[in-house]
């Protein structure tokens, strides 16, 4: 071989090594492990979380099979290959519960407490009793959703709650229950809290709900339906509205009157429910300060009058209802 063969040679030799520096998915036959086999191997579940979801599991009827997977031969070692839950590619922590609509029945069991890195847990439209929402969900602290909709338990929410201070969007249905809530106490401390959804919540006693509402510096969307709010008190000064990036208000189905407007017209609305409250007299002429509206929705109190020039501002509006009033045409 010649010198400018060899020199070919090692070029040639140093492009292949260069190709396979650039893209390892080449070296097929190297034995050395791809990055992504690596990464399969690292999010194998936790032994003990494994253990904890089982021990969930056993705790519940499953009649549509929904947790068949959980246990099974095949996938009996990596929990994260599990219907419904999901983990850290990281760490192998399982990060995602999600049992939304699976109709399973039976009790919560308390291993799941041991699932400490949960930061989402989906556990709506099952029926887990009728008893209250366990307090060790309140020992979860890194969660940032928390869904506990349609799930039969009763209205009566633990103090506890108020420890899931990462908690971004918490929705929380109750069939009625004849004792009223006695304070939103613990709703204050969920300081990251952007989303909160509550329906059919006794709130009847609760006569500083917009007080403590107003605690929460980052809410965006406040859907408190059928939760019989009572009134405003009208003799008091309306609090100042501590979010700045308030959007989206459902407060359907209370006891509300015409005191609430005030405070309603020191927000940036886009969406603003009161169907079948108590509002009466006339609707303030004031709206025009509401000029990011898209649905308004009045409908079903017992509000005279004629309709508010102002309604003429609202350029962003898309749906009005204000049927089931006293309205002049």
């Amino acid at each position: 071989m010649d010198g400018r063969c060899l020199v070919q040679v090692l070029f040639n030799a140093f492009v292949v090594l260069l190709v396979l520096h650039t893209n390892p998915s080449l070296g097929l036959h190297s034995g050395v492990a791809h990055p992504d086999t690596s990464m399969k191997i690292m999010t194998k579940c936790i032994a003990t979380e494994r253990q904890a979801l089982l021990a969930i599991k056993q705790d519940l009827m499953d009649y549509n099979g929904s947790l068949s997977s959980w246990g099974s031969e095949a996938l009996q070692e990596d929990c994260c290959k599990w219907k419904g839950v999901s983990c850290s590619n990281q760490s192998g922590h399982v990060i995602k519960l999600d049992l939304a609509e699976q109709m399973l029945r039976g009790k919560l069991s308390p291993k799941l407490i041991m699932l400490q890195h949960l930061e989402y847990l989906d556990l709506s439209d099952n029926n887990f009793g009728s008893g209250p929402i366990p307090r060790f969900i309140g020992s979860l602290s890194r969660l940032r959703y928390l869904d506990l909709s349609g799930t039969s338990i009763s209205c009566q929410i633990p103090y506890h709650l108020g420890n899931l201070t990462h908690l971004q969007n918490l929705k929380l249905h109750f069939n009625y229950g004849s004792t009223p809530a006695q304070n939103l106490n613990w709703l204050p401390h969920l300081s990251s809290l952007t989303h909160l959804t509550i329906n059919s919540l006794n709130l009847s006693n609760a006569f500083d709900w917009l007080e403590t509402v107003n605690k929460l510096p980052k809410l965006k969307v406040l859907a408190l339906r059928r939760c019989l709010l009572p009134p405003i008190d009208q003799s008091s000064s309306l609090p100042h509205i501590n979010s700045k990036t308030l959007g989206r208000i459902d407060l359907s189905f209370n006891y509300l009157n015409s005191s609430i407007f005030p405070w309603l017209f020191k927000t940036s609305l886009v969406y603003l429910d009161l169907i079948s409250n108590h509002l009466t007299g006339s609707i303030p002429d004031v709206f025009q300060t509401m000029s990011s509206l898209v649905h308004l929705d009045l409908s079903f109190n017992q509000l005279e009058g004629s309709i508010p020039h102002s309604f003429a501002q609202l350029c962003s509006l898309q749906f009005l209802a204000l049927s089931g009033n006293n309205l002049e045409s």
